[in-house]
């Protein structure tokens, strides 16, 4: 089996890390609980324009008015709070001792991810590592994950025993369809929105929940016809 896995909120907690940054940011400011509030939205999970989340900082949080200077503010709080999921790398190390591949495969700037990565020590679980700020093409394109697939030497691999999992549907699951790799969607308690296609093969509130699901998944109908 392949596995090509997303790193934010899939492998990491890069929300749970913005929200505590944020939270300490807000205070040590003298900003309110109004004010967090605010801040998290406009992050969006990770989705908004990054100048974006900066401005919402500097107009709530009364920082000076440099919008490079905030990014790379949140940027290093996120870092410096992030956390692997509890388990999760563990799980990896089954999987290959098992004899199967794994990647991250994972959108944003080189320097971030390959930060988070190295916070939470995942490359020594994984196989290959692929970041669209280093390749050029990012999530939901399909050539980001034909990049992971050709560094675990697996471009001729089923695609019916490649998985790609991910928190995101219209990134990672939209990625890993358009690819014609089976899907996981790790939900975190989200009901499925309609507007990312039909549910993904496997769903779970947990990322440990959807790679425990995976082998009872079975072969999808519309390739085994």
């Amino acid at each position: 089996m392949i596995w090509l896995l997303d790193l934010d909120n899939t492998l990491v907690g890069r929300d749970d890390a913005f929200a505590a940054w944020a939270a300490a940011a807000v205070a040590d400011d003298g900003g309110t609980d109004a004010d967090l509030a605010a801040i998290v939205a406009a992050d969006r999970g990770g989705f908004s324009p990054k100048a974006d989340v900066a401005r919402e900082l500097v107009d709530r949080l009364g920082w000076p008015d440099d919008v490079e200077a905030a990014i790379d503010r949140f940027r290093a709080g996120i870092r410096d709070h992030v956390r692997a999921y509890d388990g999760v790398l563990d799980d990896l190390d089954a999987l290959r001792v098992a004899g199967d591949r794994v990647a991250v495969v994972t959108n944003g700037v080189s320097h971030q991810q390959r930060g988070k990565i190295a916070r939470c020590g995942i490359a020594q679980h994984v196989d290959a590592i692929v970041v669209s700020g280093e390749e050029g093409v990012e999530k939901p394109d399909p050539r980001l994950l034909e990049v992971a697939l050709d560094r675990l030497d697996a471009t001729d691999a089923d695609r019916d025993q490649v998985w790609m999992i991910g928190d995101a549907g219209h990134a990672d699951v939209a990625a890993g369809r358009a690819a014609g790799v089976r899907t996981g969607w790790v939900s975190h308690g989200r009901p499925w929105d309609a507007a990312d296609g039909a549910v993904p093969d496997v769903v779970g509130a947990t990322t440990r929940a959807v790679l425990a699901a995976v082998p009872a998944a079975g072969q999808p109908y519309s390739r085994s016809a």
